[in-house]
């Protein structure tokens, strides 16, 4: 692997970041991702589309992390912290503060993750912590973890454990451990850091260079079989490098593309592959962690039609949403998990597949094992690709147009509406979505039955005609409803009944 610098221009244009530097890992275009354009000969690829940052910074807080931790944290992480410190020093035990809460701190960054860690029972210590602060409790026994919750706030407390591998991929064989055994099981150096919680004024514990690592924005594995061992945490590299603005350290991605090219993603579950990506369409800007994932063949090896990223940044580009839930039909759990005016979740996942032939999508809806909302996202938002040339044909009615995508998931069709790039299409999603989908005759069901259409199968087909008239202006009024309602009543044959 060799750094390759390009000019600014060149790589805003192509990758719309400035100020990098780029490196190249092999011959472009790598295997699998078709034969795009060919750039310098080789591929080039930013280190990260998500934030542009000096190589090296200073860190913050680094004197005293854990007054920083408190002062930081709302009224109930702040209870449950302290009531945890005063028996860990009052019983000296072994209770340390882990992971990403104090690589966020040393970057300046506000978290709300409270991860701890005991050399001990965690589930006993977390019974006695929800006891004394009457906070709820969630224990699993069985993986020595539990959950007390206190005012909207949690905090996660483990025991120690250390990890053996039996083979690549499988899930390890677990026995309790030590501080150091449980930081040397972590993904990141930048994630294996811990302070203690007996000390009055504590030093993070550093036993794999975690700080310098951040100090340098690097995103590095512990060890060479870190990726054999668990692969999943290919997808959760380019998650932090991206949410970060760091870069994967120039042997880690060797090491990564080494675990890919023995097809180790291939023997990882479904289930573990689908989390990760759920926790990468979950970040604030899930775009440049997807667009990294696919330059790197990272979703390749997942699925070999995930090659396209062309429609994600059609999405990205299109801008926040407005009123999601309200204007566009997009539920809460395909919506933005109060994200404010961000795009949903699920949208990039329609962006992701959008590209796809329905074969492929149902090879992903199986490699995935995606549950029933996020298999109806998939298919939807292929088919209505599929259908683009008929919603954007030139004179199509507001009738046809609702009777060709009603029913389709919110997701998809808001997805679809904005990567198309049929703008006529486009439009008219849109125009079912602000608009069209809210549209219905004033009368109901019971007024027909007032009206003289007899009860059964003829009352829903008027409503449905009633409803494509509304849609295509030829009715207005609730006395034009009327009237259409008779001439229907004669044109299809039904026999009045009793009014």
């Amino acid at each position: 692997m060799w750094i390759l610098s390009i000019p600014d221009a060149v790589v805003k244009a192509r990758w719309g970041c400035s100020g990098a530097q780029c490196f190249q890992s092999q011959p472009w275009p790598p295997v699998g991702l078709g034969a795009p354009a060919r750039e310098f000969g080789e591929r080039a690829v930013c280190y990260n589309t998500s934030h542009r940052r000096l190589s090296t910074q200073k860190l913050r807080h680094t004197a005293n992390p854990l007054l920083a931790i408190q002062t930081s944290l709302d009224s109930g992480s702040l209870s449950l912290l302290d009531a945890l410190r005063r028996r860990a020093k009052s019983r000296s035990l072994a209770i340390y503060l882990v992971g990403g809460l104090l690589r966020d701190v040393l970057l300046g960054i506000a978290s709300e993750d409270l991860d701890l860690v005991v050399e001990g029972d965690a589930p006993a210590l977390a019974r006695e912590l929800s006891e004394e602060l009457g906070a709820g409790l969630v224990v699993h026994p069985q993986f020595g973890t539990a959950t007390v919750t206190l005012d909207g706030s949690r905090l996660d407390l483990v025991t120690a454990r250390k990890e053996v591998y039996l083979r690549p991929a499988d899930l390890p064989r677990v026995s309790p451990g030590t501080i150091d055994d449980d930081l040397a099981r972590r993904d990141f150096s930048i994630n294996a850091l811990a302070l203690s919680l007996t000390e009055p004024r504590p030093a993070i514990r550093d036993p794999h260079g975690g700080i310098d690592d951040i100090s340098r924005g690097l995103v590095r594995v512990l060890h060479r079989r870190s990726f054999a061992d668990d692969p999943t945490r290919i997808l959760r590299a380019v998650r932090y490098e991206q949410r970060l603005g760091f870069r994967i350290e120039d042997e880690t991605l060797s090491l990564a593309q080494e675990a890919m090219d023995q097809g180790y993603l291939a023997a990882v579950s479904g289930d573990r592959l689908r989390h990760e990506l759920d926790r990468i369409l979950q970040e604030e800007r899930p775009a440049p962690a997807l667009r990294r994932a696919i330059e790197l063949g990272i979703l390749a090896g997942i699925h070999p039609a995930l090659v396209n990223s062309e429609a994600i940044d059609r999405l990205e580009a299109s801008g926040q949403l407005r009123n999601v839930t309200d204007d566009s039909g997009v539920d809460d759990d395909q919506a933005d998990d109060g994200r404010g005016g961000e795009i949903p979740p699920m949208l990039f996942l329609a962006a992701l597949v959008y590209t796809l032939s329905p074969g492929d999508g149902e090879g992903i809806i199986g490699r995935l094992n995606l549950p029933g909302a996020w298999a109806e996202v998939v298919r939807d938002t292929i088919t209505l690709r599929v259908l683009e040339p008929e919603l954007a044909a030139p004179g199509l009615s507001a009738s046809r147009l609702v009777s060709l995508v009603q029913g389709f998931s919110p997701a998809a069709l808001l997805a679809v509406s904005r990567v198309t790039i049929s703008s006529a299409a486009g439009r008219m999603l849109e125009n079912y979505l602000d608009e069209l989908q809210h549209i219905a005759p004033v009368l109901k069901g019971g007024d027909l039955l007032a009206l003289g259409v007899p009860s059964g199968p003829l009352v829903g087909k008027i409503l449905g005609q009633l409803r494509e008239a509304k849609l295509d202006g030829q009715v207005d009024t609730i006395d034009q409803e009327k009237r259409l309602v008779e001439e229907l009543l004669v044109q299809l044959g039904g026999q009045p009944g009793r009014g």
